[in-house]
């Protein structure tokens, strides 16, 4: 956008700001009146743009807390006696200079407003200890959002903030960045080396006279150091607040805690003590280091956070993820287990005696954000999401920028191979698929600049391995590539141009348009663009592009491609970069304007696999051009991930509704199948021994291999065998193969011969649970329904029913992206869009009319108007003795077969089991039992314990 319609946009959201409702024709007539003070506005352009500015949506966020320990709201009482200093200057900064949708900004005041009112009041006398954690997604803004918390709680009086921001210098320096310009309003690293010049950025450029302190820089190096912070014109005891922000090593918090505790006064016990200096501690990436991952002693960060809690008489902690897997699995400490918990910290001059303090579990609130209307999430990359309302199948919203690399035509693998070692040797050429994912970024970055968005920064992602010589390689033959593929478009006649023209073409346009027709996306900046716009800008776009190398291990050749991957040096102009890197470029820290990325590191660990979807986030006028190059196996468990995601969410919810505690949540979490699956078994220490339970829970199988004949053939006979000893069905409603009163051990013996996939269905548990409820009669008797679908337009498959041949027509389940004609459907799985094998009303098929009725009833309690019951009531009013089984005969033509489709059909289930309360849950040894799939060789885990070392202070 020109600076002009950037000024005139933001004078006519000043306009609009104070009305009620902005409503397309009251945007209509501020337009009309600031046309008469701007005669040259492209009035039709700032309508569009205003239109989706206030078109952007936030759904409401949920709290969970333990009311009953909940302490009494005191924000309203002291909302007059507070300035709001901080937030109105960061409100109008995100609103007016940010542009951030007015919905969302609004939001956020209110969200941090029932944050700040569920931590203690700072200016009371009295000791608090408050413990909390915020869930939003990955790069969804949760940085923004602790930063609108932290200028509200300098606003109420809290005088020191200290954020812990990751493992990484890299993540550190970031997040000061973030926070100067959020919070702090100057630039902390150029204010502390030059003493003249201005210095003044974000908020500061709105109001100079807010002040706030830190003591620590956005430098590379510019971590707490004790020093330094001496120097530093200020003081913790003074009227301002005071910023420290500091990453999850060892020696840096031990520096801290020092530091701090030679400031506080000693109690009668020889504990150090800070009174009467309100601390708010916000733990970013909460699930990253801060969990003791220790059985026998303490971890070293987890115990030096616990110590610096311990040092405040007053303390708010509130912990910030995106994947609070490991943290819902923290044990809460009784008194007793950790009052007589010392940590003995040695410094060069003096030596501390310190409590250690409670462990970290958020026992007084967990809350839980929706991303606003414009984020792009999983659900949206790879397709799971809530079951539709409709019967047979569901239309798919997932955008087409997926490309599965397959390894039976693509040298990938050659180049980097699966558990490659560090002192391997790394090739010296780059695979086809990365030649093709960097043409893609060619492209894109040659469409953005047609779009107009020159000024803004556009990256690739390169991630193939966790080694530094690997990934030094791996940049220097892109750099060759680039370089090659720069003097290739120099000539007249070049080969790069007609294959970049046929990419467009074929690709690109028909992606855009199935954007626009099916509006994929709410975004008035996305439009269709003609190979000649494209073609103008791609010399100017390679002539722009950079390689960056980002692994934080000091280079010492002078090469640029190791030189800081800084995108504020850049604001003026944009920054095209491909950075290539591992842990550092996939946990925490943003690349800017992500559109392509080039990804084979296949975790295990949910939460690590999750937080390295940088391409999760917001696009705005470009989500059409983005492209996710990964492989089948990786697409795999990012569909699990996905879902076990939506059900812990889903799980949230109903335990909002039903006002239990976040420590009822997460013994719940703990026991619920397949969950426990999502972390590094060290971070799930205080979940062991692990309790299953299958109670109230709707267990569906939605993915199946493509290519395995003999898995098809083999459920298709386990079904026909669980058929053969049913006997002769009795229809229930217009399904006439069904069964009712059916032996458990029955259903048991065909759930044990079924083939299975899927890391959320575990047969030989999921039996060992049936079994244990007979001890109480509980799930003895089993209704079996054999679904047909209504369609008459199906396919007929055979089946033999009470000893007669019968032909059943199959159930049409979409394979997840067999809709989207500009690509190909996975190689490696069948999966059904949005993982859900049944339909909503199939569940509740066996309930007599009075069961029906009341499950009505209860989901009406819980959300008035709902015209049929939902999926829990339907299992919290099915009886205790009974259990649904629904199966499922897929037509294997619209799974994505095609030509190699079995003769059978692709046969699945679900299985709807009652809310059996008290239940008896299925026991087992974690660590035994997961250590044997889930390798703990992340470098974020390396990282980890390589903190557990305690090194001596060299400040």
């Amino acid at each position: 956008m020109s600076d002009s319609h950037e000024e005139m946009l933001s004078v006519a959201i000043t306009m609009l700001t104070p009305k009620p409702h902005k409503t397309p024709a009251v945007i209509e007539e501020t337009v009309t009146r600031l046309g008469i003070l701007y005669p040259e506005a492209d009035a039709a352009r700032l309508k569009a743009d205003l239109l989706a500015y206030y078109r952007v949506k936030s759904l409401d966020y949920a709290i969970l807390e333990d009311r009953a320990k909940r302490q009494p709201p005191w924000l309203d009482k002291a909302r007059e006696g507070i300035k709001w200093k901080f937030w109105n200057r960061y409100r109008d900064y995100l609103q007016f200079d940010r542009r951030m949708a007015a919905h969302t900004v609004d939001q956020l005041g209110d969200l941090t407003d029932d944050i700040l009112d569920r931590l203690s009041n700072p200016r009371d006398t009295q000791p608090f200890d408050r413990r909390g954690m915020v869930v939003g997604q990955v790069q969804s803004g949760k940085t923004g959002n602790y930063t609108g918390l932290i200028c509200k709680a300098a606003d109420a009086g809290y005088k020191l903030i200290i954020v812990l921001a990751g493992i990484h210098s890299s993540l550190r320096s970031q997040t000061q960045e973030r926070l100067d310009e959020g919070f702090v309003g100057y630039n902390t690293q150029t204010a502390r080396t030059h003493r003249t010049g201005n210095h003044w950025i974000g908020v500061g450029k709105r109001d100079r006279k807010v002040p706030a302190h830190s003591l620590t820089t956005s430098a590379p190096n510019g971590d707490f150091k004790a020093s330094l912070a001496d120097s530093v014109p200020a003081t913790i005891f003074g009227s301002d607040p005071v910023l420290i922000v500091v990453k999850k090593n060892v020696s840096i918090l031990r520096n801290l805690i020092l530091w701090l505790a030679a400031k506080g006064e000693e109690t009668e016990k020889g504990q150090r003590l800070l009174s009467d200096m309100p601390l708010l501690l916000v733990d970013d990436e909460a699930d990253n280091a801060s969990i003791n991952v220790s059985k026998e002693n303490i971890s070293a960060v987890n115990a030096s956070i616990r110590v610096l809690l311990s040092l405040f008489e007053q303390k708010a902690y509130v912990g910030y993820t995106a994947t609070p897997f490991a943290n819902i699995f923290i044990p809460v400490l009784s008194r007793t287990d950790f009052e007589a918990l010392n940590l003995t910290i040695k410094g060069r001059h003096n030596t501390l005696d310190a409590a250690v303090g409670q462990e970290l579990f958020p026992r007084d609130f967990i809350v839980n954000i929706p991303p606003p209307s414009n984020y792009v999430g999983p659900d949206r990359i790879f397709g799971i999401g809530e079951p539709d309302d409709d019967e047979e199948g569901s239309h798919e919203n997932v955008f087409p920028v997926v490309h599965e690399i397959d390894e039976e035509t693509d040298n990938y693998l050659t180049a980097y191979p699966n558990k490659h070692k560090k002192d391997d040797e790394p090739p010296a050429y780059l695979p086809d698929s990365l030649k093709d994912a960097i043409n893609h970024f060619f492209l894109t970055c040659a469409a953005r600049l047609a779009r107009g968005q020159q000024r803004q920064h556009s990256s690739m992602l390169i991630h193939v391995s966790r080694f530094v010589k690997w990934q030094n390689e791996t940049g220097k033959q892109v750099a060759i590539y680039l370089s090659d593929c720069r003097s290739k478009l120099a000539l007249r006649k070049n080969s790069l141009e007609p294959a970049l023209k046929a990419l467009w073409e074929n690709e690109y346009e028909p992606v855009t348009a199935r954007f626009i027709e099916e509006n994929l996306i709410d975004d008035h900046l996305i439009k269709p663009l003609g190979w000649e716009a494209v073609r103008k800008h791609l010399k100017p776009a390679l002539e722009r592009i950079k390689v960056r190398v980002v692994h934080g291990t000091p280079d010492r050749t002078g090469d640029t491609l190791h030189l800081p991957l800084t995108y504020s040096d850049y604001d003026d102009t944009g920054l095209f970069v491909i950075a290539v890197g591992g842990n550092k470029l996939s946990r925490g820290l943003t690349l800017e304007g992500l559109c392509v990325s080039y990804y084979l590191r296949a975790s295990r660990m949910y939460d690590t696999l999750m937080q390295m979807g940088r391409w999760f986030g917001y696009r705005p006028g470009y989500a059409d051009l983005c492209r996710l190059f990964t492989t089948g196996e990786i697409i795999s468990w990012y569909r699990h991930i996905t879902l076990a995601t939506e059900e812990l969410r889903l799980e949230f919810d109903r335990m909002v509704r039903q006002r239990r505690t976040p420590e009822e949540y997460g013994l719940k979490i703990r026991s619920k199948p397949g969950v426990l699956q999502i972390t590094a078994t060290n971070r799930m220490r205080g979940a062991w021994p692990l309790q299953l339970s299958f109670a109230g829970e709707l267990m569906e199988t939605y993915a199946f291999p493509r290519h395995d004949p003999k898995f098809i053939q083999t459920n298709y006979d386990a079904v026909q065998a669980l058929i053969n000893q049913l006997g002769t069905p009795v229809p229930i409603g217009r399904q006439p193969y069904a069964w009712r009163g059916i032996a458990a051990e029955t259903v048991q013996e065909f759930l044990l011969s079924y083939l299975t996939t899927q890391r959320n269905i575990e047969p030989g548990k999921l039996t060992d649970y049936i079994s244990s409820q007979q001890q109480d009669g509980r799930l003895t008797s089993w209704n079996v329904i054999l679904m047909q679908a209504e369609n008459d337009n199906n396919p007929l498959v055979p089946f033999t029913i009470d000893g007669v041949p019968v032909q059943v027509r199959t159930t049409y389940r979409d394979a997840a992206g067999a809709k989207d004609k500009t690509k190909t459907v996975s190689t490696v799985e069948y999966v059904i869009p949005k993982a859900h094998i049944i339909s909503p009303r199939h569940e509740a098929l066996d309930l007599t009319d009075e069961q029906m009725s009341k499950a009505l009833i209860d989901t009406r309690a819980e959300r008035k108007g709902a015209a049929y019951p939902s999926g829990d009531e339907i299992r919290r009013n099915r009886p205790a003795s009974e259990a649904l089984l629904l199966l499922y005969p897929l037509d294997p033509g619209p799974a994505g077969y095609a030509d190699d489709a079995p003769d059978v059909p692709v046969m699945g289930y679900a299985i709807s089991f009652p809310a059996i309360k008290k239940d008896r849950k299925v026991t087992y040894m974690g660590n035994s039992q997961l250590l044997a799939e889930f390798t703990n060789d992340d470098e974020d885990a390396l990282d980890e314990e390589a903190d557990q070392q305690i090194t001596r202070d060299d400040d």
